[in-house]
């Protein structure tokens, strides 16, 4: 089956207004069969004019989310561009998309125009309000909140308050102005409407929060809404419907807009003209407060039950949160924390859950020093939780798959959700979710979100630390040209192979070697010719001796070996091993100069175990004695020849 598919880009696609757009976007796409794929980030944009910016590292882990889009797989892509964090990611989407003869929509972004755009439109919608209150209603005595005095969406609203007052020749009288700073102030306003003795029929609000304000002064006061006075609201939030009686409003139509950009497509797929920009205006909704709509004597009833359901909401989701942070006090691996991320699945009524890892961020591998800048989503992610579905932990795929399954090609259209995991300067991965519903919990799912990647940052980065730490304390006790232990590393671990020794009656054994003819190798073929002369010697001994020896570079050309073992004779085997790996690499090597080295040691029962130091001084002799008995075989060889 090949289904069309749109790609989504918004910040919070679960918050109100957003989601009435997404899920007008997936309502069409289910009508039309659609697969409908959303990348989200989590927080909000400032405010313009906001003493707070966002850190550039949070903008980085934000809209490196954008950069998983396959546009291979792609058919069109909307851009709710009002929303995103970072406008340069708004043009970089567009332009390879275009590259790609991808058709892209921005939906309600005056400011950033494209080759398609939808334009929601507002400034007619208190038109609508105050004329359906003059006409419909026959009222004449209307009094008007605005939010700040100058502020333009005020000025906007009171403007069109005017313009209708005026087209039907009501008097425009300030004493019927007020300011309610788009808050709780509206009460204050309401109570002095009501003071100055000349009641309107009719309190327009220039928010819906206002509104309740100022219901609640109203029925403060015993006057009946809508019996003895209307208010309406603006904006068409939630709380219209929850409130009793239920807002008289008007809002952006959202959900008309994003089945528009759906229709849209669907068009430019079948061949057909589309216009460049489309505005879709404001939606009246008549409800209970101007009369249109009979109120329920129960309704404030399911108000406070409503509210009290949202307070328990919020304990559940407090207690989850507390547990998440014990649960990554005591974790010992990632996958610990993603394990509780099926809690958060199950508050959210998530129908599958993906926790996607970059193998970098899982696998600690970072070299001390390294510094190789931001790096972003990889080729190949893990999968390092999932709910819904049997993917095992760990298991590898590539990102332009999305998520570890196959899931674009089914019986329904698909409708799936991505959004980033980041830590300070870190992108950790993202979440692939399949919301129940569009319309989720806002900010509840953007903390939790935040949590997530928080706690496993945390994590990796206590694990990083750890590494660097260990990593530092190799560069203090290893070798930098072998890998062995230096002096400070053999100092460390000897006492602790005396103490092994005695525990099993083992006999412990210093081994002292030199590499035969080192100077000669330097000085006829060069340094680099001695160098790998002593990383050769290291890898034979390193390689020959039992893996909890202690495996020294004690100087240029010398090295010492601390073992313990059972038999009196194995140190033989041991050296006879390391002769034979130098053989080995001299017949292959084709190098002019042959690899060599001559071994001596010093062995004691367990019970007589006397000073390292001696024991090194007595085996340094032996390995003298040694290369002295070589020198003599070579001379005797060149004298008979």
């Amino acid at each position: 089956m090949n289904r069309k598919t749109i790609a989504v880009c918004v910040t919070g696609f679960n918050w109100e207004n957003e989601s009435r757009i997404v899920n007008g976007i997936h309502e069409k796409c289910v009508e039309l069969g659609v697969n409908m794929l959303v990348f989200a980030t989590m927080l909000r944009k400032p405010e313009f004019n906001a003493e707070h910016t966002l850190p550039e590292n949070v903008i980085l882990g934000e809209t490196e989310i954008f950069n998983l889009i396959n546009y291979d797989i792609t058919d069109g892509i909307i851009i709710l561009g009002e929303s995103i964090i970072d406008e340069k990611v708004i043009f970089s989407i567009h332009e390879k998309a275009k590259t790609r003869g991808i058709p892209v929509i921005n939906i309600n972004d005056p400011g950033h125009v494209l080759d398609k755009n939808i334009i929601l439109s507002d400034k007619i919608a208190m038109e609508f309000i105050v004329r359906h209150l003059v006409e419909d209603h026959g009222l004449r005595k209307i009094n008007f909140i605005g939010g700040f005095p100058g502020n333009l969406q005020t000025e906007e609203r009171l403007t069109a308050y005017k313009k209708i007052l005026s087209e039907n020749n009501i008097p425009i009288e300030e004493k019927r102005i007020a300011y309610g700073g788009f808050w709780k102030q509206a009460y204050d306003c309401t109570e002095e409407f009501i003071k100055s003795g000349d009641m309107p029929e009719a309190i327009v609000c220039a928010s819906d929060t206002m509104a309740f304000f100022c219901m609640d002064s109203l029925k403060n006061n015993g006057y009946r809404i809508p019996e003895d006075i209307i208010v309406t609201g603006f904006d068409g939030i939630s709380d219209c419907e929850a409130y009793s009686p239920t807002l008289t409003t008007a809002r952006l139509a959202f959900q008309e807009a994003g089945e528009k950009a759906v229709e849209i497509f669907n068009d430019i797929w079948g061949g057909r003209e589309t216009e460049d920009t489309v505005y879709v205006d404001s939606v009246l909704f008549r409800q209970q407060s101007c009369g249109c709509v009979s109120v329920d004597s129960h309704s404030h009833i399911d108000f406070y039950s409503e509210r009290y359901g949202e307070l328990n909401t919020y304990k559940e989701f407090n207690s989850h949160l507390i547990n998440l942070n014990t649960i990554f006090a005591n974790a010992e691996t990632s996958a610990e924390i993603y394990a509780e991320a099926k809690r958060g699945a199950e508050f959210f009524k998530l129908n599958k859950l993906f926790i996607c890892v970059c193998p970098e961020v899982e696998n600690v591998v970072k070299k001390i020093g390294a510094n190789d800048g931001y790096k972003g989503i990889s080729d190949k992610m893990l999968c390092m939780y999932s709910y819904g579905s049997d993917i095992p932990v760990r298991t590898e795929f590539r990102s332009a798959e999305l998520i570890p399954e196959s899931f674009l090609d089914g019986e329904e259209p698909a409708f799936a959700a991505f959004s980033p995991l980041y830590f300070k300067d870190k992108f950790i991965g993202y979440l692939a979710y399949q919301p129940s519903k569009v319309k989720g919990f806002g900010d509840f799912f953007a903390t939790w979100v935040l949590s997530i990647a928080n706690n496993a940052g945390s994590f990796y980065m206590k694990n990083e630390l750890k590494y660097v730490v260990e990593e530092l304390e190799n560069l203090y006790i290893r070798d930098p040209l072998t890998g062995l232990y230096n002096r400070r590393g053999m100092d460390k671990f000897r006492y602790d192979m005396i103490e092994r020794a005695k525990a099993v009656g083992d006999h412990i054994t210093v081994l002292c070697a030199d590499i035969d003819n080192l100077k000669p190798i330097n000085d006829t073929y060069g340094h680099e010719a001695g160098d790998n002369a002593i990383l050769r010697t290291a890898a034979a001994i390193n390689f020959a001796m039992p893996r909890d020896s202690v495996c020294t570079r004690t100087g240029g050309d010398e090295f010492c070996v601390i073992l313990h073992h059972k038999n009196t004779d194995d140190v033989d085997k041991y050296i006879a091993e390391v002769d034979q790996a130098l053989e080995k690499y001299n017949s292959t090597s084709g190098l002019p100069y042959k690899v060599g080295c001559s071994c001596g040691y010093y062995s004691i029962a367990p019970d007589s175990i006397i000073s390292i130091d001696n024991m090194m001084i007595a085996a340094d002799e032996n390995m003298y004695k040694v290369k002295a008995a070589k020198k003599t075989i070579r001379k005797t060889v060149k004298l008979t020849e």
